[in-house]
């Protein structure tokens, strides 16, 4: 598994329902990383949710160090699945700094390959060869 490339931005509201949250600190367990720090930042409140058929969100109280909300896309069925994409979506969206560092470095926190891209171990064309393909499709 790897993560999106684009996760959708940060709406921020109000309120959310913490009823279901956990704590940061158990997330990187669901996640099965080890939480990379200690004390009252990694007790932020985090409520996830699967997004089912729709587009996954990301909701958050104002504040440092309030709840935040992460919509799971359904293709994330499994519980550690939903807890890196979370994770993931926390590092990369709000900056939290206990969820970059707790992924920085695993295998499935690496960002997906964009559809169409080429493969790394090509090199980039040189100025004669992006020369010789533009002539050889404008029949020059």
């Amino acid at each position: 598994m790897a993560l999106p490339l684009f996760f959708p931005p940060v709406r921020y509201t109000p309120q959310i329902d913490c009823a279901h949250a956990v704590p940061l600190h158990e997330l990187c367990n669901r996640a099965e990383t080890r939480c990379e720090a200690f004390g009252a930042w990694t007790k932020r409140p985090i409520v996830v949710c699967d997004a089912g058929e729709q587009l996954p969100w990301i909701r958050a109280e104002p504040g440092d160090w309030a709840a935040v909300e992460v919509g799971v896309p359904h293709l994330r069925g499994s519980l550690r699945a939903q807890s890196r994409w979370a994770l993931g979506a926390l590092a990369f969206v709000l900056f939290d700094g206990v969820a970059r560092a707790s992924i920085v470095g695993k295998d499935w926190s690496r960002i997906e390959q964009p559809r169409g891209a080429a493969p790394g171990d090509r090199r980039p064309l040189s100025n004669a060869e992006r020369q010789r393909k533009y002539r050889m499709r404008a029949g020059v």
